[in-house]
């Protein structure tokens, strides 16, 4: 991280510098509305919708001055931020690290231990260990301070100081629920205890700009919808372009903590705002002395607008320098002035190329089509500040470098430049020239065949040569500007069926963007097999070069999608898990061992809980004949798990438990530990081999460590859920009427269903306790409800089919109890329906 921002970058200064320049008004009116919002309690999102131009983006610039402890994050498209891409990841990596540098003692160190070791001799089949971890996460915004101290007279043999057997730092896979608690959540938890007054203002600007993604996953709207209780002291300020489909799942998931304000064109204070900023303009010595102009007119025409009021003032600006009289009088001539920012952008345009009519004579419209509108096409398109090199390059206009850079001077005032290279002004600008209601216009741009240029161009100059490419636009973007060209199906599956491209951007950018790549090539073309044999090569190579955990950054950015995606991580998993697909593209032993059996592990566990049991078990043990091979104890762990679970699918619980046994040895840390106990405790209650008092021990003493500060990683709320309702099926198992009232009362309360929207599982849970207790009347429609649809491979189905045939016998319609029974008879034998289909032939 500290290579690639500094201090000042990661804060956004120099941008925020840019927004409170000269001219800056300051909106107290705007400021009271939002900031009264951070006093109630109930608020913890503030909505600000604003039309293009109205100064957003400059407020939330001056709301960070305003608070001592304000994370910002300026959402741009074009912008070369590394943090500041769209999805929840980054947003999250960008609080969190500005959290840990402008509060430190914030953050949670991640380990902290100090050893010191006193020996004799240690003898040469003799080791010593000070310290050993099995996995060390570290938090990307943490500390980890680890001293040993050893001393030994004589040693013979072995002496380790500290043993890492998995050290984990890639901060994008730790997972958004323990992304959020690491950089966000807990600080916050801590600022309270330390300060208790004190709040955490989150800014996030230009929601609207996530309209221009593609791929990727878990954008922040996604985050902002489904984001878990935020602390009391914690508000989260967005900005946005008025935009109801955007925002409208946002809205309605967070209702009751959502907060608005809008800033209305027509409103006296914001004309009011724009008034001010046109006196500070006329105000500029260089404008002084221009004969008076009506600030309000100005203010008028602006609509609101200090973009256009921005635009009107470089314009006028550039007039008076060149002393252009005629342009002068034209820009200060208010009868004729356009209204509105689409109307200013047109006027400008015009006198732009008017100017070229002007200089070229009869050959001004080659001049314009030629030049300055294929740079307009390809800076309109363009997806991040390219150099004036770059824009020739995707212009195809290196052989007439002379007109193009007089072009670019024409173009000047709808240009930004900084130290990145050159963009246009400002998004909206981009939208009026590709506007397909414009096309009769000479200046209209069509999207897609710049596009397919740029693209064109990209892939003529390094098609070849991606493993020596340096131009961090191409391999950033190339695909991004076939998708939007329409080219998928031509041109997508040679460059990424190859997986020269994909190493090549995954060693000089990421991982997780090459992902995206594939992620947005298959929404296109969804299932090929070239993209997915690509990706799958791709991510061999990348293993093979000694990139840890490849399977985890798969399994992050797809392995939770019900999209297209999740078709591509299908066949990707299929070529990853295949030893022969691995000793193609791997030539490292270590590296190729380590890579079959984490993509076999991912695949395996997806496969199980699709109910291909018999192939999970097979790809299972095809990657691990022993499992005393498996170097990781993690993986020993996940594996034991997997294959106990397994058993207890197809009806061998002694052979389940035993399984998870070994699991609960192995585990590394002791959540992991507690599952697989937690797990095992149900089998054991299903096959009649644990007593109910040990039962309900185990889970009361689970129940205490996992809501407890020792616990820690992002299953920790769910499996707190798991246990609630485990102890609902010990009540269920052994009709004890109170202990089901006890546990229903929990799980309506509990936090992991409310904050996932898991009200489907509190449905089954209701069904199941009003069979037992004899609301029939409750029990027989949510049944209906919940065996609508039922998958027929779902998990223990027959135990749902058990309950409402039994709500149905006893309401007295056992000719319906009979039909239900027989179904639930017919449900898979490796679905875990054992326990029941025994019940079931008891009650036929």
């Amino acid at each position: 991280m500290s290579d690639r921002l500094s201090r000042s970058d990661l804060l956004y200064e120099p941008l925020i510098a840019q927004y409170l320049g000269p001219g800056f008004v300051e909106r107290t009116w705007l400021a009271g509305r939002v900031e009264q919002h951070f006093a109630d309690p109930g608020c913890r999102f503030v909505l600000l919708t604003g039309g293009p131009g109205t100064g957003k983006s400059a407020f939330l610039a001056w709301l960070s001055q305003r608070h001592a402890l304000s994370p910002r994050y300026f959402l741009r498209r074009m912008s070369n931020h590394p943090l500041a891409s769209g999805d929840a990841s980054s947003l999250l990596l960008s609080v969190g690290h500005q959290l840990a540098v402008l509060r430190p003692e914030l953050m949670r160190p991640d380990v902290d231990v100090t050893v010191e070791q006193t020996a004799g001799t240690v003898a040469a089949d003799g080791r010593i260990v000070g310290v050993r971890v099995g996995i060390l996460q570290i938090s990307p915004f943490g500390r980890t301070a680890i001293q040993v101290e050893q001393h030994a007279d004589v040693v013979e043999g072995t002496m380790i100081g500290l043993d890492i057997e998995r050290l984990v730092v890639d901060p994008r896979l730790h997972d958004l629920p323990t992304l959020q608690n690491l950089a966000l959540l807990d600080p916050a938890i801590r600022l309270a205890q330390r300060q208790p007054d004190a709040l955490v203002v989150v800014l996030i600007d230009a929601l609207d700009e996530l309209r221009f993604q593609f791929g990727g996953h878990g954008d922040i709207v996604e985050w902002l919808a489904s984001c878990p209780e935020l602390p009391e002291n914690l508000r989260i300020v967005v900005s946005c372009r008025p935009d109801r489909q955007l925002l409208q799942r946002f809205r309605l998931a967070q209702a009751d903590r959502l907060r608005e304000e809008a800033i209305e064109p027509s409103s006296g204070e914001v004309s009011g705002d724009v008034v001010v900023y046109v006196h500070s303009v006329l105000s500029e010595p260089g404008l002084a002395e221009l004969p008076r102009i009506d600030a309000n007119r100005i203010a008028a025409h602006a609509q609101g607008s200090f973009l256009y009021v921005a635009l009107w003032a470089r314009g006028l600006r550039a007039a008076v320098d060149d002393s252009d009289h005629e342009r002068t009088l034209a820009l200060t001539n208010l009868s004729t002035l356009p209204t509105g920012l689409s109307g200013i952008y047109e006027y400008f345009v015009a006198l732009v190329r008017d100017a070229v009519r002007h200089r070229e004579g009869q050959q001004w419209k080659r001049v314009w089509k030629r030049v300055h509108r294929r740079l307009l096409g390809v800076l309109a398109v363009a997806q991040a500040a390219v150099s004036v090199d770059q824009v020739l390059l995707l212009a195809d206009l290196e052989d007439e470098r002379v007109d193009s850079v007089d072009a670019l001077d024409d173009l000047e005032q709808f240009l930004l430049a900084d130290d990145n290279g050159i963009r246009l002004c400002h998004q909206t600008f981009a939208e009026f020239l590709t506007d397909s209601g414009r096309w009769r216009e000479d200046w209209y741009v069509d999207a897609k065949p710049f596009h397919r240029r740029v693209a064109d161009r990209l892939l003529a100059e390094y098609g070849d040569s991606w493993a020596v490419c340096e131009d961090e636009y191409a391999l950033s973007h190339v695909v991004t500007h076939l998708v939007a060209a329409g080219e998928a199906s031509d041109r997508l599956p040679d460059l990424l069926g190859d997986p020269g491209f994909g190493f090549a951007k995954g060693t000089r950018i990421g991982i997780g963007a090459v992902l995206a790549d594939y992620v947005a090539a298959n929404a296109e073309l969804p299932g090929n097999p070239a993209i997915a044999a690509g990706l799958a090569a791709t991510l061999a190579r990348l293993a093979d070069l000694g990139l840890d955990n490849v399977a985890d950054h798969l399994h992050a950015v797809v392995g939770y999608r019900n999209d297209s995606a999740k078709l591509l991580n299908e066949r990707v998993l299929d070529h990853v898990s295949d030893p022969e697909f691995l000793d193609q593209h791997m030539t490292d032993d270590r590296a190729r061992g380590a890579a079959l059996i984490a993509f076999s592990l991912v695949r395996g566990t997806r496969l199980r809980r699709e109910g291909q049991v018999a192939e999970a078990r097979e790809v299972f043990l095809r990657a691990v004949p022993d499992i005393d091979e498996v170097p990781s104890t993690h993986q020993k762990s996940m594996f034991c798990y997997e294959l106990g679970f397994i058993e207890f699918l197809v009806g061998r619980p002694e052979q389940a438990l035993d399984w998870l046994k070994r699991s609960t040895e192995y585990a590394d840390n002791p959540v992991g530990a507690y599952i697989s106990k937690l797990v095992a405790l149900r089998v054991g209650l299903l096959g009649d081999l644990v007593s109910t008092e040990d039962y309900l021990r185990s889970h009361e003493e689970a129940l205490a460590f996992l809501t407890s500060p020792e616990a820690a990683g992002p299953h920790v709320s769910r499996w707190v859920t798991s246990v609630h309702g485990q102890m609902l099926d010990l009540g269920l198992w052994t009709r004890d009427v109170e202990l089901i009232r006890k546990s229903i009362r929990l799980l309506e309360d509990d936090p992991w269903i409310r904050e996932t929207g898991r009200d489907d599982i509190l449905l089954k849970h209701r069904a199941r306790a009003a069979a037992v207790t004899g609301d029939w009347a409750t029990a027989l429609p949510l049944f209906e409800t919940v065996l609508d649809d039922a998958p027929e491979h779902r998990e223990e189905l027959a135990r749902d089919l058990y309950y409402y045939g039994k709500a149905l016998a006893d309401s007295g319609d056992p000719a319906r109890a009979r039909e239900v029974w027989e179904a639930g008879l017919r449900t898979p034998g490796d679905a875990a329906n054992w326990p029941w289909h025994a019940l079931i032939r008891r009650e036929l």
